[in-house]
């Protein structure tokens, strides 16, 4: 999925709020596999993205939909900014 500029901005403005809010926010890549390929024993695994804030700091955890690897850990980032407007397409 292809935004266009504008939506990409409309998009992470409420992204952003929304982390801003809650202190929290997840970010789905989102599905575009034909129905025929089953998830996960197929093979089609799709990346999660958790950001999180605790105190001062920004936390992110690169996660992914397979169940065979080792459970993503917390690493603390920067500006979810940067990550949010590099995954616009997937809010």
């Amino acid at each position: 999925m292809h935004l266009l500029p504008s939506e990409q901005k409309i998009r992470i403005k409420d992204a952003l709020a929304e982390f801003a809010d809650k202190y929290s926010l997840t970010i789905y890549e989102p599905c575009n596999c034909s129905s025929r390929i089953s998830h996960n024993n197929g093979g089609n695994y799709h990346q999660i993205i958790y950001l999180a804030k605790d105190g001062d700091k920004c936390f992110a955890k690169f996660d992914t939909t397979c169940e065979l690897v080792p459970e993503a850990k917390w690493q603390e980032c920067g500006d979810p900014r940067v990550i949010i407007e590099e995954n616009a397409d997937w809010l």
